[in-house]
């Protein structure tokens, strides 16, 4: 009894842990997307994700795997920690005069440690109305996230400084596995969004007085800070499951639009000619802004095919619909235009896609191992990157494992390694990049980066409700 009652001790701190971690995490991820979610899955590169498993956080992807966790109440609470390195090296730099700011350095590492938790609940009611089963569920999840932060003084200075992204989402769902090989399952996403935009401001700065290498910052801040802003959205999913050896899972996470409010506040700064025709300063201004950024939607496939009664083969191709950022405007008040503020976000991505494929071994009734390799490609291509995020293709290596300590406990958790490819940044008049602005300089140069990813997770199934009580009439 002792032993029982530590265990249930121990899962309670777990899901309390995710739960209030959640509302403080400030994350970064590579991409924007923030495939971290599960510790099982980590380990398998997120190969098998919408076809489900032990793991509560498949229906992450997809509801409908819910189905697969039995009658009762189960949870699981994740945590990961990213720990990126991505630097920028400047080729050539200038600010809008023309003068010379590669000796200015490096960014440093921009790539931010982050702290990532997510929480799974299931509830499994059994049979209903005809059906084999419903299950509820409810996610709580950061699936958007970015920070970066270079030196604050470095040559790409007034195009980027300090990056935050931030979303929090809540997902209720109800699944029904409508016979032996077929469930469906669907929910809501309700979800906040939080930005933040720093970079230097030319001709800005108190010391010395407007100097060039000592600049203000332009700041934009901005969230969805009431419940009629928060961005809503649906799940969906379907689990085919033809042979007791194979699981099919298709998963869809629909599009949000984050219409936001904040205020952008820009410095001092002094013009001379030919920009003005005398030598003239700007006070600073202060402004209110409205904006709408559409978040992609995000569809998966995975199989989960088991070879022998210790081997099981996964994969999973993803597609995440970035192509939807493109230029987003910004509607100031007053309205613009306003010097120095800008009007427009522009960002111009293209699709993103994973491909990976794992392996899970049984070594043990009470241990199982794992591996996986992933290609995933960047929606930011050579054409449209910048400084504030300067992502690249990558290859995942991962392996995991996990714990079975009894019938309602395991633990898991997983380590993956991404090598980015070099990223080129080209940000001049003749290249096309949208993020070029004439008043800003120039900006050529490379970014490299790799990242380590850290993941645990506790599973446990609380006992399930007793059966129904039948008494003769």
């Amino acid at each position: 009894m002792a032993n029982r009652a530590s265990i249930r001790t121990v899962a309670l701190a777990g899901v309390a842990f995710g739960a209030i971690g959640l509302a403080a995490t400030e994350a970064r991820a590579g991409g924007f997307f923030i495939h971290e979610q599960s510790a099982y899955f980590q380990g398998l590169s997120f190969a098998g994700v919408a076809a489900g498993g032990p793991s509560l956080s498949a229906m992450f992807w997809n509801p409908a795997t819910t189905t697969q966790q039995g009658l009762g109440l189960s949870s699981e609470t994740d945590a990961t920690g990213i720990l990126p390195h991505v630097d920028i090296k400047p080729i050539f730099a200038t600010d809008g005069a023309g003068n010379n700011l590669v000796p200015l350095g490096r960014s440093g590492n921009i790539g931010k440690d982050a702290f990532i938790p997510a929480s799974y609940y299931t509830y499994g009611l059994g049979s209903m109305f005809g059906l084999q089963g419903v299950t509820l569920g409810l996610a709580l999840n950061a699936p958007f996230a970015l920070r970066t932060n270079p030196n604050p003084l470095w040559a790409g200075l007034y195009y980027s400084r300090e990056s935050e992204v931030l979303t929090i989402s809540a997902n209720p769902t109800v699944a029904v596995k409508i016979n032996d090989w077929l469930s469906i399952g669907a929910g809501a996403q309700i979800q906040y969004f939080r930005v933040k935009l720093f970079s230097a401001f030319p001709a800005s700065g108190s010391f010395p007085p407007f100097g060039a290498f000592a600049p203000d910052q332009l700041r934009i801040n901005g969230d969805s800070d009431s419940l009629d802003n928060f961005g809503f959205g649906f799940t969906a999913g379907v689990t085919i499951t033809p042979t007791q050896w194979t699981t099919i899972g298709i998963g869809y996470r629909s599009a949000i639009d984050q219409d936001i409010t904040g205020d952008i506040l820009r410095p001092a700064f002094l013009t001379v000619p030919p920009i003005t025709p005398v030598p003239t300063i700007f006070p600073t201004a202060f402004v209110n802004f409205s904006a709408t950024v559409p978040l992609p939607d995000i569809g998966t496939i995975s199989i989960r095919q088991r070879v022998t009664d210790a081997v099981t083969v996964l994969g999973t191709v993803e597609w995440q619909n970035w192509s939807r950022l493109g230029t987003i405007p910004v509607f100031t008040v007053p309205p613009g235009p306003i010097p120095g503020v800008p009007a427009a976000l522009p960002f111009n991505w293209r699709d993103g896609y994973l491909v990976s494929g794992g392996v899970e071994y049984q070594w043990t009734p009470s241990l199982t191992v794992r591996g996986g390799l992933g290609w995933e490609r960047s929606p930011i291509d050579d054409r449209v990157r910048g400084t504030r995020l300067p992502d690249a293709d990558r290859i995942w290596l991962s392996a995991g494992a996990s714990l079975k300590w009894n019938e309602q406990l395991s633990f898991d958790a997983g380590y993956s390694h991404i090598f980015a490819n070099n990223g080129p940044i080209n940000i001049s008049a003749g290249s096309g990049n949208p993020l070029f602005n004439p008043a800003l300089g120039t900006f050529i140069g490379n970014a490299e980066g790799e990242t380590d990813i850290f993941s645990v997770s506790l599973r446990y199934r609380w006992v399930p409700p007793p059966p129904p009580l039948i008494t003769k009439g």
